[in-house]
């Protein structure tokens, strides 16, 4: 395996946009941040906040009661673990690896020149965007980026949990359209965050571990758990 990945963004999704960022920012410490200026024309707000200078936590909601995230908020209930952004070098070998895999790549697109890719969640355990940015110190948001707020009560993304119904199996999946080893048999360390999988019945409930770096309290958004390490 010759790859290698970087996680870039963990976004959630949520019916009450403005009420959660707000706890959100209360409980951390984070500042305004800015909005993805491509999501708008998806029917989508966004709030993107810099927790370190390489990772962001997003919030997406459904402008209006229509679209994919609006019927997946309906079923998964209000707000969940929605998608995880990873940078790859080498989007077309994911999508060759995606199509030698039987893993469904419902939007292949092109966003500020670059490559994105979202693999289809029932095949991959979370809807896994994968955006080809070859340069490993390059990001899209390098020109709108205000940086992590100074004195916020947290400073990485130190990994997620996501409960899957077999953790070694999608280890396994992702190690393979990835082209990216594993760091044990159930995890990836993705530029320094760890995503997991853990059993049990497939749930948007994520675990987000956060560096604190002093000074913050737990938001309480049900749906979505957040830990302190």
């Amino acid at each position: 395996m010759t790859a290698w990945a970087v996680l870039r963004q963990v976004v959630l999704a949520t019916g009450t946009i403005n009420d959660d960022v707000a706890v959100v920012r209360q409980a951390f410490g984070f500042g305004a941040g800015f909005a993805d200026p491509e999501l708008r024309k998806l029917n989508l707000a966004d709030a993107t906040m810099p927790v370190s200078s390489t990772r962001y936590l997003e919030f997406v909601a459904p402008i209006e009661a229509t679209g994919p995230v609006h019927a997946w908020l309906a079923k998964t209930g209000p707000r969940g673990g929605f998608t995880l952004s990873v940078q790859h070098p080498d989007p077309d070998g994911v999508r060759a690896r995606c199509a030698e895999a039987g893993v469904r790549v419902p939007i292949d697109d092109v966003a500020f020149g670059r490559t994105v890719l979202q693999l289809h969640p029932r095949d991959v355990g979370l809807l896994l965007e994968v955006d080809g940015i070859p340069e490993p110190d390059v990001w899209f948001w390098d020109d709108v980026d205000p940086g992590p707020e100074p004195g916020a009560g947290v400073d990485e993304i130190v990994g997620v949990d996501i409960t899957v119904d077999d953790p070694e199996s999608m280890t396994a999946l992702w190690a393979r359209i990835l082209d990216v080893e594993p760091s044990d048999s159930t995890a990836f360390d993705l530029g320094g965050s760890t995503v997991r999988f853990v059993a049990g019945a497939p749930s948007a409930d994520w675990n987000i571990q956060l560096r604190s770096s002093g000074g913050s309290d737990l938001p309480d958004l049900p749906g979505i758990t957040f830990t302190l390490v």
